[in-house]
């Protein structure tokens, strides 16, 4: 990440820093399929693909192959789209047809998607056919799974109604990813040590939770929710 975090850090951006298998940790799928959402996918012509990214990230600007965090929690919407069988040539004309009605970069995430955003959606959903009963339980699957508070719950906004920082752990804020804090990369929100880097420090053999607690001035509880946090992303 050195050459990388540098180039963030001298342009003073707090937009977060995540390589695709990383953001596939974070928030499930693969990492080539991040990639093709963010880069596009198919034979080229002319040096372009042939389908075109979902949406453009934001490293791209600054030559960065990744997510950015409002890519990633964006993503993690997507993620849950697909998943649920919903196709991607309907994933990607909800996003251009919700960014020009909401007038917003990142729309999955914005307040006005749990009204407005909802009815454009299901518009659609409706409007890209099969009535099969399959297709019905599928739909409705989609609508606990994806508009459901619980994917939104931990996310929260700043002021300009876009992603700020996002709490992982349900009903917890032990751990939080911060685009504005270690470059995003999930950390113990009190203490600011990333979550993996203590697990890292278990490895060895010989170490404990009461060693890495004393190496990193933390409460050896806190170590446990470092664990347990890294746990839940790799299962």
């Amino acid at each position: 990440m050195g050459i990388a975090a540098q180039s963030l850090e001298s342009l003073g951006f707090g937009i977060g820093l995540y390589s695709y298998a990383d953001a596939a940790r974070f928030i499930g799928g693969k990492p080539a399929q991040l990639r093709r959402w963010l880069k596009g996918y198919g034979p080229r012509h002319d040096g372009q693909p042939a389908h075109a990214p979902l949406w453009t990230s934001q490293l791209a600007e600054i030559g960065i192959d990744g997510l950015g965090f409002r890519d990633l929690i964006e993503a993690r919407f997507i993620q849950t789209f697909a998943a649920t069988g919903v196709p991607l040539k309907v994933i990607r004309h909800t996003i251009e047809e919700l960014r020009q009605r909401l007038g917003v970069q990142y729309p999955f995430t914005s307040t006005r998607f749990k009204t407005d955003g909802r009815r454009i959606f299901m518009e659609l959903l409706g409007e890209s056919g099969g009535s099969s009963l399959v297709d019905v339980a599928r739909r409705q699957d989609v609508m606990k799974r994806v508009i459901a508070p619980s994917l939104r719950s931990g996310v929260e906004l700043g002021m300009d109604d876009m992603a700020a920082r996002w709490f992982p752990v349900h009903g917890s804020r032990e751990v939080v990813l911060d685009p504005d804090r270690r470059f995003g990369q999930p950390i113990l929100t009190r203490f600011g040590v990333p979550t993996a880097a203590i697990v890292d420090s278990l490895r060895p053999r010989g170490s404990n939770a009461r060693h890495v607690a004393r190496i990193y001035e933390i409460p050896e509880a806190a170590v446990h929710v470092a664990v347990a946090y890294e746990r839940q992303i790799a299962s």
